[in-house]
């Protein structure tokens, strides 16, 4: 990997072509995962991912719309429109200095801003064209695992297993559907704030999970700039 550059010149004289920022979050994890697991996860992850495709990496994002859980002490939020700016601005930075593809990897399930904010950008053709990769989708076999439970659990066994709290492993799986989230919160759901079974997590299931996730990014990076680059003749 050329980068990280840590300073002007070297941007300048590497010229990157492609950036990668991850947006984590700062919310609950139940009683057992810190409040920036996403972030955790964003920074180390989306490093990996920008090292195996030569990228430019961008420190990612501490906070995101974490709505759904801010009836837990401690969550910390951005409103959607918030997030929008932010991710507007980025782009606009990126592109001053020449980046031509702007790789998001998302950590945290309810950023669904995301998704018109990129899709507005890209339908206008600016530039640099935005690649969104959702993390958790290049996973198999994680579901009823939605949060705090076996797959984030495990990733943070592998990565840093003084920030779990053994003690307080436990499982909980809600009744209602994950839609339901936007009309009752996390908190009305499982009031312990888990979606899983984080006694069923282990290092090892961590290190797989981390390994497929990682390759998922690089190969939808690159298949998507090829496409672009296929559209648009660059």
């Amino acid at each position: 990997m050329k980068g990280p550059f840590n300073t002007t010149f070297e941007v300048k004289e590497e010229r990157p072509e492609r950036a990668v920022l991850g947006v984590g979050s700062f919310e609950q994890h139940s009683a057992h995962l810190p409040l920036e697991t996403d972030y955790y996860f964003a920074e180390k992850i989306s490093y990996e991912t920008a090292a195996g495709i030569d990228a430019f990496y961008l420190n990612p994002l501490p906070y995101s719309v974490s709505l759904e859980h801010i009836d837990f002490p401690g969550t910390v939020l951005l409103k959607p429109d918030t997030l929008k700016r932010v991710i507007r601005d980025i782009s606009e930075s990126l592109h001053k200095w020449g980046i031509s593809y702007f790789a998001i990897v998302n950590f945290h399930g309810g950023n669904f801003i995301l998704n018109p904010v990129v899709r507005e950008w890209n339908m206008d053709k600016k530039l640099p064209h935005i690649i969104l990769v959702d993390f958790f989708s290049g996973l198999k076999g994680m579901a009823p695992n939605l949060h705090a439970g076996e797959v984030e659990t495990s990733m943070m066994l592998y990565f840093k297993p003084e920030n779990v709290r053994k003690d307080r492993l436990q499982d909980f799986i809600p009744e209602r559907e994950r839609s339901d989230l936007t009309h009752f919160g996390m908190k009305n759901i499982s009031p312990e704030g888990l979606w899983g079974n984080a006694s069923e997590a282990s290092a090892a299931k961590g290190k797989r999970w981390i390994s497929m996730g990682v390759d998922y990014c690089m190969e939808k990076i690159r298949n998507t700039e090829k496409y672009f680059k296929k559209i648009y003749g660059e």
